[in-house]
């Protein structure tokens, strides 16, 4: 939980948490926190070392993975979809 007075995924903050993670990516916590284990597998940066009962990420470098999954995406080519035209 972030306390009241810190702005959620300020990039300029020394660490982030689950709630700007979530703020981040448009999510609830709840559902950043369920998704981490995929997005470890994708690269995901490892929490602080120093942080063992609330994880914190370096700002950074999880701002850095965010653009780098959303520019894939982007690059992807957009799958098209075979439309049969009625014949008469």
């Amino acid at each position: 939980m972030s306390s009241p007075d810190r702005r959620l995924a300020d990039p300029e903050a020394s660490w982030w948490t689950y709630a700007d993670i979530a703020h981040r990516a448009g999510l609830s916590e709840r559902t950043a926190r369920e998704r981490m284990k995929e997005w470890e597998r994708a690269g995901f940066p490892v929490a602080l070392p120093h942080s063992r009962r609330e994880l914190r990420w370096y700002p950074p470098a999880v701002l850095r993975w965010f653009e780098r999954i959303e520019a894939a995406a982007r690059a992807a080519p957009p799958q098209l979809a075979i439309i049969q035209g009625g014949r008469g």
